[in-house]
């Protein structure tokens, strides 16, 4: 009861955590944006007799925007879920951030895979946090991820070429993952010895679609 206790309280922090993100997200990008793109058209719409330019001007100016907008935008949706893993389930979404991530990775893969949709979630949002720390702390140039069903459940597998020595702490990403996983009784495995190479193996018990 307490495990199952912690794991909800969890789960309610990490979700209402999400909705700030999302919502400080919109206030400070898209809605900004918008708000500025819109003060440009009306400027623009004045000087069209006076000053056609500086309207012109305006107008690419609030056209810029409105791309970078839409990408914010785009870039925030697929933050909630990919359209991918919505669409392909969880191995294509990997292999989708796998081709526009900064490190050159493999994907291998149980092709049928399916699972369901909230633990392909929490799967993929972890394979993309190590994917994404291996870049940026572990100063990895390789990686291989695995992606198996044991007949028992999920196994996900990232590995890198990275310097290793990775320790897990209250409060930080390995610990927050472990809790996300926990959520679905799964468990997380790390093996990183200084000088590398980084392994961290996810495991949920879960039947395959």
């Amino acid at each position: 009861m307490r495990d199952l206790t912690a794991q909800r309280a969890d789960t309610t922090i990490a979700q209402a955590a999400e909705i700030r993100r999302i919502e400080r997200d919109l206030h400070d990008g898209a809605q900004a944006r918008l708000v500025g793109l819109g003060l440009a058209l009306a400027t623009a719409e004045k000087l069209m007799e006076t000053d056609p330019d500086r309207a012109r001007a305006l107008m690419r100016e609030a056209r810029a925007g409105a791309a970078t907008s839409l990408a914010e935008l785009r870039e925030l949706v697929g933050g909630i879920t990919p359209p991918v893993l919505n669409e392909r389930g969880l191995v294509d979404a990997v292999r989708a951030f796998a081709l526009d991530g900064a490190l050159e990775a493999e994907v291998v893969a149980d092709g049928a895979l399916r699972l369901d949709p909230p633990i392909e979630a929490a799967v993929y949002f972890g394979i993309a946090e190590l994917m994404t720390n291996a870049t940026k702390h572990a100063q990895a140039t390789r990686a291989r991820i695995t992606l198996t069903h044991d007949g028992v459940g999920l196994v996900a597998e990232v590995e890198d070429d990275g310097r290793g020595g990775i320790r897990e702490r209250d409060g930080g990403g390995l610990a927050g993952l472990r809790r996300r996983l926990a959520v679905f009784d799964g468990d997380l495995e790390v093996t990183s010895p200084v000088g590398g190479p980084t392994s961290v193996r996810m495991m949920v018990p879960c039947a395959s679609l």
